[in-house]
């Protein structure tokens, strides 16, 4: 016999509809409130968007707004398209799974390395501090794709753990899975990404933006970093000097950052998935799928209400209360993004920021589940990331005082949250 749900006992999936759009307006419209979030809100079932908004500034020095036009950097979100590139790249017959990267890339150092190992996360490669050193010799050097195996082939500190063994969050995984890319097809990445994936679904507004490969878009939004943590007032995150490494140093390596795209073309791109434009369906169910490690048991990640086990470039959520939720969350500065898609319901959360606020990605769970009509979750905010913003805006004196405001108000602030 089946077991109701908590939610069905308490009759919260009872909601009514029209309180929806109502109760997701006054979720985004707090956060906004409490210095939480700039940017971009789109909601939708069935490809019918059941609420959408804008909040604060595209352009703050321009007192340009954000508007469903906006373009924002989509941060880790376009790991997504990397994943989808490379099974398009199998349909066809070009690649398997479980190959070796060494047998497209023979000097790469580690043949034992295969492409499932890369997509889910599970390869055992060091990450962007393979980088450490050749920065440190020449800071003004722009790395791209052809840069990675020559740097991993440098890095003395081999791998972090025998690959299938764990699960450890790679950019440079999905790096080489964009030099991949290039190498099969024949074509740069950016431009494979346009003709097989943005163009079949529509998405005429998207694009790969990085410091070698400029694109004109007067609707992009400008990417910022608060100045401090108790202040509103915003900087670019191109004059902050901590930023520059991330952005600038390895912003040009493709496949893991750099896809540029609005709520509305995601949206394109979450209808395209079902239509079978893109990848054909059973294609999309072994993406859908949770990667497994070497002892058999499931790759998990994630925190609080996000825990999810992660599949082949795409995350997926444990709670299945509500149906199959396929997603993945993306943050950088000056950019952090939520793209959230239930394909049992055939619904669709998208939510982009063009400021810091590293809080967010549970507030795209929680517009999950007012669609479903249940309850909103809070979180307390990181007293520590507070008082260190504060710290490099203001000094040691603010940040001290501000430490010991908030110290005491536990019901917001938690000094062991380093997530939020």
């Amino acid at each position: 016999m089946r077991v109701a749900t908590f939610y069905e006992l308490t009759g919260i999936l009872s909601a009514n509809p029209q309180e929806i759009p109502q109760r997701l307006d006054s979720l985004f419209t707090t956060f906004v409130n409490d210095n939480g979030f700039n940017g971009n809100v789109l909601v939708a079932e069935d490809g019918r968007i059941t609420y959408q908004r804008s909040f604060g500034y595209a352009d703050a020095e321009q007192q340009l707004l954000n508007n469903d036009q906006t373009a924002f950097n989509l941060a880790s979100v376009s790991k997504i398209f990397t994943a989808v590139a490379i099974l398009q790249l199998k349909q066809k017959g070009k690649l398997g799974l479980d190959d070796p990267y060494v047998k497209y890339f023979p000097d790469f150092p580690w043949p034992e390395i295969t492409l499932r190992q890369l997509l889910s996360h599970t390869s055992g490669l060091p990450d962007n501090q393979i980088f450490e050193k050749p920065y440190h010799e020449n800071p003004e050097k722009i790395y791209t794709l052809e840069d990675l195996i020559p740097a991993f082939k440098n890095d003395k500190r081999g791998l972090l753990f025998k690959p299938g063994e764990k699960y450890s969050y790679s950019n440079t995984g999905f790096g080489l899975l964009a030099l991949l890319v290039e190498h099969l097809s024949g074509m740069r990445f950016q431009d494979y990404l346009t003709k097989y994936i943005f163009r079949p679904a529509g998405m005429d507004h998207t694009y790969i933006d990085t410091p070698l490969i400029y694109v004109k878009d007067t609707h992009r939004a400008v990417r910022y970093e608060f100045v401090s943590y108790a202040s509103s007032r915003l900087i670019r995150v191109d004059l902050v000097k901590k930023d520059r490494i991330s952005t600038v140093i390895l912003g040009a390596i493709l496949g893991p950052d750099g896809v540029v795209s609005t709520s509305g073309d995601l949206l394109k791109f979450d209808q395209a998935l079902y239509g079978g434009k893109i990848l054909k369906p059973e294609t999309l169910e072994e993406a859908f799928r949770p990667a497994s490690l070497n002892n058999g048991e499931k790759v998990v990640m994630g925190w609080a209400n996000t825990v999810s086990y992660y599949g082949l470039g795409w995350m997926i959520l444990c709670d299945s209360t509500y149906g199959k939720v396929v997603w993945h969350s993306g943050g950088d500065p000056g950019e952090v993004t939520v793209f959230l898609r239930n394909i049992t319901k055939k619904q669709t959360v998208v939510v982009l920021d063009n400021v810091t606020h590293r809080g967010l990605h549970p507030q795209g769970i929680n517009a999950f589940n007012i669609l479903n009509g249940g309850p909103v979750l809070t979180f307390k905010k990181s007293l520590a990331r507070a008082y260190a913003s504060q710290l490099a805006g203001k000094g040691p004196d603010a940040a001290a005082v501000l430490y010991n405001e908030l110290k005491t108000d536990t019901a917001h602030y938690d000094p062991m949250n380093e997530k939020n």
